[in-house]
């Protein structure tokens, strides 16, 4: 699901959305994932480091 470009056939679209948010989310040292259960929909996660900062 995050690998760019798929084929017409498969589903609309031109495939990069994810596969850019994947990139992104990895050049900052995070996560991306999904959740998909048939008929219910798909609930997609980032998990990102903070960082402590002096106020």
């Amino acid at each position: 699901m995050f690998e760019r470009l798929h084929g017409e056939d498969s589903y609309p679209g031109s495939g990069i959305g994810l596969a850019i948010v994947r990139k992104g989310i990895d050049r900052m040292g995070g996560h991306v994932g999904v959740e998909s259960a048939l008929g219910q929909g798909s609930r997609f996660w980032i998990e990102l480091q903070t960082q402590d900062m002096d106020t």
